[in-house]
């Protein structure tokens, strides 16, 4: 198979594909550098990005050469996590490695072997802490092996990266006897699994069926399994998981428990019940189980796993590493052209951000807690993850979700009459499938509920108390996909108020407020929070609201509830009446209200 862009964008189609099916399995390996179980999901929105980036192009008109370079770009830009942006690193390297070759069409294996090289030597040079056993163990192994089966009769490059696979393979089963912490854990390392799994779907055309191990249990049940055996040799007490634990237990051979610390308090544990009490026995299994749980519930120094872009025409990358050296660890700077990204784990990401602007323009921020990330992880109803953000908003009326959607937003939680309970919040919650959420609601009545239920969540969120579904709406004006929830929710929280507007209802009984007497059945107009106006007439309460509300602006949009009919007339009459505006309106369904109107 001849390589052209188009047949190489369709193989990382497929490493996708992979890597984005065995990601949850990679996620409940990571235990380095920080055990917050989101390796696999960091690597495939890693890919998944600098793919989507490509869609601007037309690949069949890009060279091999042009395309490794976008994509490599893309790679950088879109980059997540310590091992997403490694990766990033090891892509960077090898783009530029073939930006060198004299050929723009056709790529040989010794190039390859050079750009695999230039790769894996840039990931080491530019991660402040490189570690043996890591994903930068696999890079390396991956070229030297490559070069060394590019000399036997393989002139497809795809067939000598097949060739390598079981290296790989044996390479990652080696990872715990390299780096401490994952034999303590009784794990291989996710970043290097996540590779393997990379390179393993760069060939699965290739047909290549070996099965990747299937994840078995999470890291909560293996955990959960830990502190029963442990409790049981202590102090001869079952605990309230037993049937989980035996049946966890049963269903599944010592040769099918893939944290292999795990399989060797199994089989201690059976050895003591078959030799009754054996005190030997006993402390091996204390010892041992005490050593698994410790190492899952790790203290983590840096609360926030911190990512940012840095725009300048002149970046000073050695002032900028010692800048931000000081103020966390894992720190990795990739630069490219005139951006760098960076990734560093901080306390006070706020305070980082904002001491870094002297540098650049920052943009496509994130911040991770990781100690969510980790309760997550060790957690028996454990959530998985799809995605870094989400917004969740909770609305009536079902024109309004659908212009919601119209402005973007994915996850909405709709009610009618019936507010929602802590429970229904909790599910929406956890159906994003986000690390991070930032979540609002329409009615001040539903705020009890819906803090209840983030207290509940794993997810990292930010609420933000709005009142109203147009404040929501300017929620939407104001959310960028391309910042962390913390920045978003600032610059959302200081432009809530930016859309003026009233709301129109009919009274149910007779009151006044004030000097205004309202009827039964009469419709009355509040504006913030106060009742302003009443009529009998439903189009003379809205001509009313409008004269004694409108100031400068141009354009009155009405949004009418769920027994509203007759828009058209009513707009046409407004129309008449007040010339030099501009009307529009929405069908919003709402229960609660006959109409909303907003002047901009």
């Amino acid at each position: 198979m001849a390589l052209n862009s188009t047949n190489l964008n369709k193989i990382l189609y497929n490493a996708l594909n992979l890597l984005s099916k065995e990601k949850n399995y990679i996620n409940n390996l990571n235990v380095f550098p920080v055990p917050d179980g989101d390796t696999g999901l960091n690597m495939t929105l890693t890919l998944q990005g600098a793919l989507n980036s490509l869609k601007s192009y037309e690949l069949k008109d890009l060279s091999l050469k042009s395309f490794l370079k976008h994509f490599a770009s893309g790679m950088i830009m879109n980059s997540r996590g310590c091992s997403g942006v490694i990766l990033a690193l090891f892509c960077e390297g090898a783009a530029k490695s073939i930006q060198r070759t004299t050929d723009s069409e056709n790529i040989s294996n010794q190039d390859i072997t050079f750009a695999l090289r230039n790769g894996y030597e840039l990931a080491y040079k530019e991660t402040s802490d490189p570690q043996e056993g890591t994903i930068l163990t696999m890079m390396k192994v991956l070229a030297d092996n490559f070069e060394k089966n590019a000399e036997t009769n393989h002139p497809n490059p795809l067939n000598i990266i097949k060739s390598v696979i079981p290296v790989l393979e044996e390479t990652l089963k080696q990872t715990p006897e390299m780096l401490p912490v994952l034999k303590k854990a009784g794990v291989v390392d996710s970043g290097a699994m996540g590779f393997l799994v990379l390179i393993k779907g760069i060939v699965i055309e290739l047909e290549y069926n070996d099965s990747i191990i299937k994840p078995l249990m999470t890291i909560a049940n293996i955990l959960l399994i830990s502190k029963y055996v442990h409790s049981f040799v202590v102090n001869k007490k079952h605990g309230k998981h037993i049937t989980l634990v035996k049946t966890l237990i049963s269903s599944l051979p010592l040769k099918n428990i893939t944290n292999f610390s795990l399989a060797n308090i199994i089989k201690l544990f059976d050895n003591l019940i078959q030799k009754k009490d054996n005190r030997e026995i006993a402390e091996a299994i204390i010892q041992k189980s005490e050593n698994l749980v410790e190492t899952w519930n790790a203290n983590i120094q840096y609360r926030y796993c911190t990512e940012f872009i840095l725009e300048s025409d002149n970046i000073d990358k050695i002032n900028l590493k010692s800048h931000l050296e000081k103020r966390g660890d894992c720190l990795i700077v990739i630069q490219s052209d005139n951006n760098c990204k960076i990734h560093i784990h901080t306390n006070k990401p706020k305070s980082l951000l904002k001491s870094s602007a002297k540098f650049g323009n920052i943009s496509f921020t994130k911040v991770d807690d990781m100690k969510k990330q980790h309760y997550n992880l060790i957690s028996e109803d454990k959530a998985f993850y799809e995605k870094d953000t989400a917004l969740l908003l909770i609305v009536n009326g079902d024109g309004f979700a659908n212009i919601l959607k119209g402005l973007g937003a994915t996850d909405i939680l709709l009610y009618k009459k019936v507010k929602p309970s802590v429970s229904h919040i909790q599910n929406a919650l956890v159906k994003t499938r986000a690390k991070n959420i930032i979540v609002a609601t329409d009615d001040t009545d539903i705020s009890a509920s819906l803090k209840s239920a983030i207290t509940l969540c794993k997810s990292n969120i930010e609420l933000i108390e709005t009142n109203s579904i147009i404040q929501i709406i300017s929620m939407m004006y104001n959310y960028s996909d391309t910042i962390d929830i913390i920045q978003n929710a600032q610059i959302i929280r200081n432009n809530l108020d930016n859309i003026r507007f009233c709301k129109i209802a009919q009274a149910t009984r007779d009151f006044a407020e004030g000097r205004i007497p309202v009827k039964k059945k009469d419709y009355f107009t509040i504006f913030q929070n106060k009742i302003i106006s009443s009529s009998k007439e439903i189009n003379k309460a809205i001509s009313q609201a409008i004269s004694n509300l409108i100031e400068n602006e141009t354009l009155i949009t009405l949004y009418c509830g769920k027994m509203e009919p007759g828009r058209k007339r009513i707009i046409s009459n407004l129309q008449s009446k007040f010339k030099h505006i501009t009307f529009e309106s929405y069908y919003g369904g709402q229960d609660k209200y006959n109409y909303y109107i907003t002047f901009e």
